[in-house]
């Protein structure tokens, strides 16, 4: 941004003020994360600043300073900007490029790896210059030319100091000699110049439209018109050389800024004339100046040898800042006979009016002997300058003198001249309560109703008697004819429970008295008797926080005073609106509870600091649209983090699709000139917020585990007034959990499908089982029911076959012993006529005997019972005989030797050899019983 420099400005009506002081920030390294000591300083076009200093690449977009380390912890000691992508440094046997991820950070590449760095042993690259085709890097023996892809050497024999770049051509001085001009590869030497031989050529700058201003280390400055070397106004070079001159610039106001090694920074014009200087006496932190770069906006930047300093132009301000607290806090000011007076707490202090233009003007400035002490007041009534003071009221003489007056005997806060009835007035507002002072008579009268501490006095159109107790509230009065009590008065806020602000300051307005409190005005009614809100500077005021005070300037003009702000506005009583508005910035600050602006003249206003003052001139007012100044931001990055902490970068130039796992996001963004300018940021993520967030000064926002679905992020630029940048917008897409994609939706169909058919076949098997179990049920009660009957069928055969066996045995049994009876008789009567008898009776009972019939009705009941008996055995042993089945049958019954042999009609001996025959024939083993055999034989 260009400014048009003014060479004169008019400070009184016979002083002439050039370029308005400005206010200096200090910068420490507990500011900005690094080391002391800074190098270079370069912007890029979105307002980025770049700082070499002791530790690496310094970053800063007005919010957050970031620290680029330089591989081996190098030191940068230049730095140039080719765009804010592309950042060149150079250090100690280095010199290479940053260029800006997708995350937004500088990585750095080398580019002095492409060459054999035995070229430049030792040395630390002082100087790059960005060419239109190619970038020049500098140090004090070489020169070397990158064309963005290789990097050739500059040839020459012999050293260099600075290079310099000019408009658009390159100039630099061969060590202690002569200057060169580099055009691509090639150096020419200017001709006249060896008269820089054996000194330091420290600054090269334009000066004029074609010429250059050459400054040195020790020969002090020249003039080179293209053909010859003039020196510069030997004052400057004087003081210039005693300083040690190290670096200087052509600001954009048409004023030179040198910075020197040994006594800060001096501000001078084209002639040679010193306008400022900073040094550590008044503003900066530290003498050494290493580098100075003015911003787009014009504002300075200084790097020191220990810390950064910004030095800040006001718009219309000439800042006036007590680094060392010799004033003390300011709460008034005066212009009278020619000379500036300054109320502060430690008294009053003085400063001729034609000082205020000199360099370092507050160690002018004079305490005036009397007036030590708390000074809350400076008002020039009837040509007379009085002192409200901590011990009463005083008056300056012309001859610096101080008197007491009046003998007030307590504290003055304020003083009011007016007329009330027909009598010129002094109000004095004191520590105890209103008193009137006349002037022709000299008589103090004190109205007796309010004994309280009274800190302004002011009477309306209707002659009501305003006061503003010093803690609260405020009193309406009206003033008896004698001037000795009130006839009545009314009190609004305090502790009254009125509905109003328990403390109010008050103002007039066209003769009506206007009350402001807890951000909100109010008017007196006269008609209805009340105090009403005046919706007209509400309206005004509305995006207006923490209004503090209003002060009268004349007519309709006002101040308008926040703790951080003021703002020029005018009101007739029907129209309000906003003229001007005023960031106080960094380190400067109204005085707490007493904010306060001294209008000085017609033009010219005292801003009171608590570390000193500024003067506003309204002769050097540019009126601009205060609804379209503020910069438009930019989003600078997008990331993601997932539960665990690991981070991904999106890229801006395309809709951003996230994953679920990464929900939680953070946007970066900034502005231009975000650090001076008097704005805040505002953001909004649509679908999330419902209304933009409040101001705040930061340069990144932050939305945590975000629900599926689009967004839209927002924000925009906002000033202390309400107003408004365009915003800017992104839009963004979280994609929705894999459990929550069409390809899971098909697996849910495809899985919901899949458990239905595995129901319906459990269902099925349930039903089927119920069924096979209804069938099991009754085919077990039938098979019951069917072995209950083959039971009782099995048990009916075993016992016709027990009772088939026992008749068999039995019915044998009997005939051997009828048998043995008829023999035994036979034997004793040995009777032939009996012989007959005797063989017809055996041959019958041998017919009785035969036992094929008898073994016939026991096998068929015995195959009834163990059906498949016989058939097995043969099966198992084809040698067994009948014989052997039917003793095997015998042994299967579990029937004893003597019933066997009593049913196969053998003999006890017999059957016994049978057994042991039919033992051998089956192997069985002589320790194993042979019935338990056959009755494991089914």
């Amino acid at each position: 941004m260009k400014y048009i420099f003014l060479l004169f400005l008019t400070f009184l009506p016979f002083i002439s003020i050039s370029a308005n002081k400005p206010h200096v920030i200090n910068l420490s390294k507990n500011m900005y994360r690094a080391d002391n000591k800074n190098w270079s300083i370069a912007q890029d076009e979105k307002g980025i600043m770049y700082f070499g200093n002791d530790i690496g690449l310094l970053e800063f977009d007005g919010v957050e300073w970031k620290l680029n380390r330089i591989p081996n912890s190098l030191i940068a000691r230049s730095v140039a900007v080719l765009s804010h992508q592309t950042i060149f440094t150079g250090s100690y046997e280095e010199f290479g490029r940053w260029d800006r991820d997708i995350s937004g950070k500088l990585v750095y590449t080398s580019l002095s790896d492409q060459l054999d760095k035995a070229l430049f042993k030792n040395d630390d690259f002082w100087k790059i210059w960005i060419a239109e085709d190619c970038v020049y890097f500098q140090s004090f023996t070489s020169i070397y030319m990158y064309d963005y892809k290789t990097v050739k050497h500059v040839p020459f024999n012999g050293g260099f100091l600075l290079l310099s770049k000019v408009r658009n051509e390159f100039l630099v001085q061969q060590m202690f000699g002569a200057l060169y001009r580099l055009k691509g590869a090639t150096l020419t030497k200017i001709e006249g110049s060896e008269i820089f031989t054996n000194t330091d050529v420290r600054v090269i700058l334009p000066y004029s439209t074609d010429k250059y201003l050459i400054g040195t280390s020790t020969k002090g400055m020249y003039i080179y018109d293209g053909s010859t070397f003039k020196q510069w106004n030997s004052a400057i070079s004087s003081v210039l050389s005693s300083a040690e001159l190290n670096c200087g610039i052509l600001s954009s106001k048409g004023v030179y800024f040198f910075g020197t090694i040994l006594d800060g920074i001096y501000q001078v014009d084209e002639n040679g004339n010193i306008l400022d200087h900073l040094s550590t006496i008044n503003t900066l932190q530290n003498n050494t100046v290493l580098s100075l770069y003015e911003d787009n906006i014009g504002n300075v930047w200084a790097a020191l040898d220990k810390g950064i300093s910004y030095i800040q132009h006001i718009e219309n301000m000439d800042c006036y800042i007590d680094k060392g607290g010799k004033t003390g806090a300011v709460y008034g000011g005066a212009l009278w006979n020619d000379k500036l007076f300054v109320a502060t707490n430690q008294g009053v202090f003085y400063i001729a009016a034609e000082d205020l233009k000199k360099p370092e003007a507050l160690s002018n400035m004079k305490l005036i002997n009397g007036t030590q002490g708390q000074v809350w007041t400076l008002k020039v009534v009837n040509g007379k300058l009085y002192c409200c003071h901590n011990k009463g009221l005083k008056m300056i003489n012309s001859n610096l003198s101080v008197s007491d007056v009046f003998d007030i005997h307590t504290g003055v806060y304020n003083i009011m001249e007016a007329k009330y009835k027909e009598k010129d007035l002094l109000f004095l507002s004191t520590y105890q309560s209103l008193k009137i002072v006349d002037p022709a008579t000299n008589k103090v009268y004190v109205p007796k109703q309010i004994s309280e501490p009274i800190i302004n006095a002011d009477i309306d159109h209707i002659g009501n008697i305003w006061l503003e107790h010093a803690n609260r509230g405020i009193y309406r009065c009206k003033l008896g004819e004698d001037l000795s009590g009130f006839e009545t008065f009314s009190y609004y806020g305090g502790s009254n429970k009125d509905g109003f602000p328990y403390k109010m300051k008050m103002f007039k307005v066209g003769g009506r008295i206007v009350l402001l409190g807890n951000n909100e005005f109010y008017t007196y009614d006269d008609i209805s008797n009340k105090i009403v809100p005046n919706t007209i500077l509400n309206d005004c005021f509305k995006n207006v926080k923490n209004l503090k005070q209003i002060v009268h300037i004349r007519g309709n003009l006002f101040w308008a005073l926040t703790d951080a702000s003021i703002y020029k506005f005018s009101y007739d009583g029907y129209e309000a609106s906003i003229l001007e508005s005023y960031n106080l910035g960094m380190n400067l600050s109204l005085v707490n509870a007493y904010e306060n602006v001294s209008i000085l003249n017609d033009s010219l206003s005292l801003v009171c600091l608590d570390n000193g003052f500024m003067i506003y001139n309204k002769e050097h007012v540019v009126k601009k649209d205060l609804q379209n100044k503020l910069p438009l931001p930019y989003l600078r990055m997008l990331g993601t983090t997932n539960g665990y902490g690991d981070y991904e970068y999106k890229n801006l130039a395309q809709l951003a699709k996230i994953s679920y796992n990464y929900n939680t996001v953070t946007f970066g963004f900034s502005a231009e000139n975000a650090f001076s300018s008097n704005f805040s940021f505002q953001y909004m993520l649509q679908g999330v917020d419902n209304d933009w967030s409040l101001p705040q000064k930061v340069n990144g926002a932050q939305y945590a585990r975000l629900p599926e679905g689009k967004y839209v992020f927002m924000v925009r630029t906002v000033d202390n007034l309400g107003h408004y940048s365009e915003s800017i917008s992104y839009e963004f897409e979280i994609l929705p959990p894999w459990y929550q994609t069409i390809w899971a939706y098909m697996f849910y169909i495809l899985a919901f499908f899949f458990v239905m058919y595995i129901i319906w076949m459990l269902i099925l098997r349930r039903y089927r089982n119920l069924h096979l179990q209804k069938i099991r049920h009754r085919e077990t009660r039938r098979l019951k029911m069917l072995a209950g009957e083959l039971q009782q069928e099995v048990e009916q055969k075993s016992a016709e076959l027990l009772t088939q066996t026992s008749f068999i045995i039995q019915k044998n049994e009997l005939i051997l012993k009828v048998k043995d009876i008829i023999d035994d008789f036979y034997s004793k009567n040995r009777n032939n006529a009996l012989i007959p008898l005797s063989q017809k009776i055996n041959a019958l009972l041998n017919s009785n005997m035969n036992t094929e019939d008898d073994w016939k009705t026991f096998l068929l009941k015995f195959e009834e019972k163990h059906t498949g008996f016989f058939r097995k055995m043969k099966t198992l042993y084809p040698q067994l005989t009948n014989n052997d089945l039917r003793l095997c049958a015998c042994l299967k019954l579990n029937l004893e030797t003597k019933e066997i042999a009593s049913l196969m009609n053998l003999s006890i001996r017999a059957v016994e050899n049978s057994r042991y025959r039919l033992r051998k024939k089956l192997n069985i083993l002589p320790s194993q019983n042979l019935n338990e055999f056959f009755l494991n034989i089914d």
